[in-house]
């Protein structure tokens, strides 16, 4: 499967780990996205479940799940925008852990469940669309800027009814509908408990909030922290913003002192598959072919390295290897198509 399509290119979340998918011309994810995953992801543990609502291409998703073994429902009513985070999601490897639900936010607990979430984060429309409001022609960017599918009220409710009990929402939005925000979620048992604001240049007004707020909890205690300015006077992003956006030398220096594990796909000598788990690659393939790796190895030799995938965490390249065992010869073919593998024997 050819991953990118007419008109399309591939962009970076966080410096050049995170690959995203996005149309040269349609809505593409902007840095509001990423102050919102980034607070999120400050509180999210490995065994939380996420809902992402109005996700478009993923990349809050996508930003969080880099830095944490979770697991994502993203929520986007647009096609377009919904495969474009499927296939973004399988050029990041990510396909047992982020799954992509095509329907509108309003469904989304019906579809999914309630009450059964850690965390839901949200990057919904900022704009109201009163009657006679001018819209922007192309309907996919009106669609993600106004109200138009949903409104804020519906967007909190649903949150609300994902949501376990003392479940967090955040959400990223406008700071002149704050108060709104605030109303709509004492209506629907949410409590607002922390809010960041964002300042394009020091002496102007405040242009962005990330808002976090638990379901079922006590009214008081709002917490208003000081604003993170964006930009330095000669336009460039500050230091705070450029650790949310670009990985640090002294984090990818600790990154790349971390042990590698992969998860490995073989061609056996009889046309099938071998999933397997190992710190040194080469290592291991000289071990499989030697009859010492495996016992279905042994007896399907000689094997071939076909596909490999790198992790940081051992869990992980574990989990990895456990959900491409336990899918069908079928689906391990497409999976395999979908990442350009030739697997023919000859």
């Amino acid at each position: 499967m050819d991953l990118l399509k007419e008109n399309e290119r591939i962009d970076y979340l966080y410096s050049d780990d995170i690959q995203i998918i996005q149309d040269k011309d349609a809505f593409s994810f902007s840095l509001d996205t990423l102050l919102l995953a980034y607070f999120a992801k400050e509180k999210i543990h490995d065994s939380y479940k996420v809902v992402d609502l109005c996700s478009g291409n993923a990349a809050a998703s996508l930003y969080m799940a880099y830095f944490n073994k979770a697991k994502y429902e993203a929520v986007e009513i647009q096609p377009e925008m919904a495969d474009q985070a499927k296939r973004s999601i399988i050029l990041n490897n990510l396909e047992n852990r982020i799954n992509v639900n095509t329907l509108n936010a309003i469904n989304a607990p019906q579809k999914l469940g309630k009450d059964k979430y850690d965390m839901v984060v949200v990057n919904p429309p900022y704009f109201k669309a009163p009657k006679g409001h001018h819209l922007n022609p192309d309907k996919r960017k009106a669609i993600a800027r106004h109200e138009l599918e949903i409104n804020l009220e519906q967007i909190i409710s649903v949150a609300s009814d994902l949501l376990k009990m003392k479940g967090k929402m955040f959400m990223v939005h406008r700071p002149e509908r704050l108060g709104e925000i605030m109303h709509y979620c004492i209506t629907h048992n949410l409590s607002v408990k922390n809010v960041q604001p964002f300042v394009s240049k020091r002496g102007e007004k405040t242009n962005l909030i990330v808002i976090e707020a638990i379901r079922n909890s006590a009214t008081d205690g709002v917490e208003l922290v000081d604003p993170i300015l964006v930009h330095n006077a000669d336009g460039e992003f500050t230091k705070e913003i450029k650790k949310i956006i670009r990985e640090t030398p002294e984090a990818k220096r600790e990154h790349d002192a971390i042990k590698k594990f992969y998860f490995y796909c073989l061609l056996c000598n009889d046309g099938s598959f071998y999933g397997g788990f190992t710190t040194n690659l080469s290592q291991r393939i000289k071990t499989h072919n030697a009859g010492k790796g495996a016992k279905y190895t042994k007896a399907r030799r000689p094997v071939k390295l076909i596909y490999f995938e790198e992790f940081k965490d051992k869990s992980d390249a574990l989990k990895r290897e456990y959900w491409f065992k336990h899918h069908s010869r079928k689906w391990k073919e497409e999976f395999l198509k979908s990442h350009n593998v030739n697997f023919s024997l000859k």
